[in-house]
C-alpha cells in the first residue's frame, strides 16, 4: 500500500492534532489504508491526511458532521477542532480527524443477505436526509461535468505525438493509449450524451456520499457506518448506487440506467485520466516503485495491453 510523501511532516502534524484535540499525545502509527488519503492512528484518534487534493470539498466533512449530529444516518463523521474547524492544512495536504473505533471494510466475499438490506436502508437514509440537517454548510451540487477533461485531452495529444523514448512506464502509457485512443474518444462522446439526458431529468437531488464502495462501508459491533465523506454532494441517488453496485454486487432497485451509465463511464474515464496524468510524467528511465506497480495494474483494468 502506498506509503506517505517525504513532505508529510509528522511533527507539524503532531502539533496540530495536540493543539487542536483532546487527545494525549501519542506517536503516530502509519495504517497502509485507503487510495486516496495517508492514514494515522494517534492514540483515541484516526488521522486521515487527504492525497486528492483537486477534489477535495471541505463542506463535505462539515455536511458529515452534521448529518452525524442529526442523527438521521449512521455515519462516521470527522471530529471539531477547539477552533471550530473539521477539515485543516499541514503543508499542502488538507487533514481530517476522527475518533478511532475497531471496525472492518465489507468485502464482495463476505457479505450477506442481511447485509445487502442493510447498505441499502444506511443509504436511503442518507439520501432521505433534507437540507434542513445541512442547513449549515453547502455543498455544490452535481454539474454532469468532466472535471478530468484538460488531463484526457493531454492523455490524448501524448498518445497522438511521436513515440516516447524507452520501454518504461512513459513508452508503456503512449503505447497504451494509441492503442486505445479511438475507444476513449468514443466514451467520451457517450458520456456527454449521457450527461445531456440526466441533466435534462430536471428532479430534485438528494444527499449522496459519491463513493460509497465496499471500502467506506464499515462494520462495528452495533452495525454498518458509512465513512469517508470527501466527495459529498447534491446529486442523483444513483451516484451511489452505481458504486454499491459496482463493489458490492447488490441489486439496488429502481435505478434508472442513463444515470448508472454515466456514472460508469464516467468512473472509466477518471481511473484512466488519473494514471494517464502520473505515468506520462517525465521521469528517470526504469525507475518505479510499489505505488507505480499498483496505480499500472488499476490502469490496465480499463485499458488492456496486447
Amino acid at each position: 500500500m502506498l506509503l506517505p510523501p517525504d513532505d508529510v511532516d509528522l511533527d507539524q502534524l503532531g502539533r496540530e492534532i495536540d493543539l487542536h484535540y483532546d487527545a494525549d499525545p501519542q506517536p503516530f502509527e502509519f495504517v497502509p489504508l485507503g487510495e486516496d488519503s495517508w492514514s494515522f492512528r494517534r492514540g483515541a484518534l484516526w488521522v486521515s491526511l487527504r492525497r486528492d487534493l483537486r477534489g477535495h470539498v471541505p463542506g463535505a466533512y462539515h455536511a458529515a458532521h452534521l448529518l452525524e449530529r442529526s442523527g438521521t444516518a449512521r455515519v462516521l463523521a470527522p471530529l471539531m477542532g477547539a477552533d471550530g474547524r473539521i477539515v485543516r492544512t499541514v503543508g499542502r495536504y488538507p487533514v481530517v480527524v476522527f475518533p478511532y473505533r475497531e471496525l472492518e471494510q465489507l468485502t464482495p466475499h463476505g457479505i450477506t443477505a442481511d447485509d445487502a438490506t442493510a447498505v441499502v436502508t444506511l443509504l436511503d437514509q442518507v439520501h432521505r436526509a433534507g437540507k434542513a440537517a445541512l442547513a449549515a454548510t453547502e455543498l455544490p451540487c452535481e454539474s454532469y461535468e468532466i472535471a478530468f477533461r484538460d488531463d484526457l485531452t493531454a492523455a490524448l495529444d501524448f498518445a497522438d505525438a511521436p513515440p516516447a523514448v524507452g520501454n518504461g512506464y512513459r513508452a508503456r502509457l503512449h503505447r497504451l493509449l494509441r492503442t486505445h485512443r479511438d475507444a476513449i474518444r468514443a466514451m467520451l462522446r457517450e458520456l456527454a450524451d449521457l450527461a445531456a439526458v440526466c441533466a435534462a431529468q430536471g428532479e430534485p437531488f438528494v444527499l449522496t456520499h459519491g463513493e460509497p464502495s465496499a471500502a467506506n462501508i464499515l462494520r462495528g459491533a452495533d452495525g454498518l457506518v458509512l465513512a469517508d465523506w470527501g466527495g459529498a454532494l447534491w446529486g442523483p441517488p444513483e451516484r451511489d448506487w452505481f458504486h454499491v453496485r459496482r463493489t458490492l454486487g447488490i441489486d439496488v432497485p429502481d435505478c434508472r440506467r442513463p444515470f448508472l451509465d454515466f456514472y460508469r463511464v464516467r468512473w472509466v474515464l477518471s481511473e484512466i485520466a488519473e494514471y494517464a496524468t502520473r505515468f506520462g510524467a517525465p521521469r528517470a528511465e526504469g525507475a518505479e516503485d510499489a505505488e507505480d506497480v499498483a496505480m499500472w495494474g488499476r490502469l490496465l483494468r480499463y485499458l488492456p495491453e496486447d
